[in-house]
């Protein structure tokens, strides 16, 4: 039994404590912005066939007034092993689906929807089987041939190692510099991969910013093909972009047709970035060329995300003021939108798909207008 001046003292600091808090109340989670309503073009088509050449981005431009939110007016088929698929010969249709009760025209009307024609361009009866279409017959989200050069030269690494790599040891008569059908010698390929790129180390991206490093980039050169393995392994130049040379890095040829297709979508709210290199050291681009840009997927940034470029307002000094620094910044001028098709942990390569002036290394990058 303990002391009865420990038990008392032991009751005295119990009743000395504080009372409890009391509890806080239930937060309600964050009410969500409702999405901006999507802008049907007054000319949308009723139906439209789709045609060879056609991009997903010319055709959902045909539809709506913000391409990038293709994905909230499609009806995706059923009927196709990649639902999301377009093929030249579909019948598009545009219809409007009811979703609820509501008041007003735009109620009446239901939201917009666009499928492919059920019967018509190449549709088929619904059965338990999915039609299998080819990849490289569908529509791409963007001209296959404004990226298929920059899939190929599309090597950014975290450090210049760039030793790791095979590379081209000699010519069989010891020439610096090699062109397509030449045989060239090789070392490190450690396998039996028959189609290699061959790609040259260049320089590094910096951030405009801090300064910091984003990564290590190399150009595209050529294609090569394994003729006989070994150390060092023969090669034949299939294809040269540049003059090969001893020296050049090997990398594993992947397959490009999956990167055509892709769906856009807007990135982030908040995302805020900058334009850090051109391709081919070009001062300003335009539209189908590609911007290198200080977001990769370490800040989010997925293949189809679409952005906002704008160029940076000048700081004036305004001669009408009155007051004592009469210095203003005029506000940043939008330029283009781009959307991502390559993505590394600290960079991304944007094709501009419509360019209102002239785009620059530094002009900001963001979120794409409502």
């Amino acid at each position: 039994m303990l002391p009865i001046a420990l038990v008392t003292g032991v009751l005295a600091v119990a009743c000395a404590q504080p009372p409890a808090p009391p509890a806080a109340p239930r937060s309600e989670p964050p009410l969500l912005t409702a999405p901006a309503p999507l802008r049907l073009r007054s000319d949308a088509p009723q139906r439209y066939t789709v045609q060879p050449g056609d991009t997903l981005w010319e055709i959902a431009g045909r539809y709506l007034e913000q391409p990038w939110r293709w994905p909230e007016i499609w009806q995706a088929n059923p009927q196709l092993r990649n639902p999301h698929l377009i093929y030249p010969g579909n019948v598009l249709e545009l219809y409007y689906e009811r979703t609820g009760p509501g008041t007003g025209a735009a109620a009446a009307r239901g939201r917009p929807r666009v499928r492919v024609q059920p019967g018509a361009g190449g549709t088929v009866r619904l059965s338990p089987q999915i039609r299998v279409e080819a990849l490289n017959d569908a529509v791409p989200t963007v001209p296959r041939d404004a990226v298929a050069g920059f899939l190929r030269q599309a090597v950014v690494t975290g450090s210049d190692d760039w030793g790791s790599m095979p590379y081209l040891l000699a010519s069989p008569d010891d020439r610096f510099t090699l062109m397509a059908g030449d045989l060239v010698y090789a070392r490190g390929l450690g396998s039996g991969r028959r189609n290699w790129h061959i790609v040259r180390p260049s320089g590094e991206y910096l951030d405009p910013d801090s300064g910091a490093s984003l990564g290590f980039y190399a150009i595209d050169v050529g294609d090569a093909e394994l003729q006989a393995g070994g150390d060092p392994a023969t090669l034949r130049i299939t294809s040269a972009r540049r003059e090969v040379r001893p020296g050049d890095r090997l990398m594993p040829a992947e397959a490009e047709e999956s990167r055509f297709y892709f769906t856009p979508k807007p990135v982030p709210a908040g995302t805020d970035g900058r334009i850090v290199a051109m391709f081919e050291g070009l001062g300003r681009i335009g539209q189908y060329q590609t911007a290198v840009l200080n977001l990769g997927s370490a800040n989010g940034i997925e293949v189809g995300h679409v952005l906002n470029a704008s160029v940076g307002g000048r700081t004036i000094q305004d001669p009408y003021s009155r007051d004592e620094d009469p210095t203003v910044q005029l506000p940043d001028l939008p330029s283009a939108t781009l959307m991502v098709y390559r993505v590394f942990g600290n960079v991304s390569y944007a094709l501009v798909m419509h360019a209102r002036r002239p785009i620059s290394v530094g002009d900001r990058v963001g979120p794409p207008a409502p």
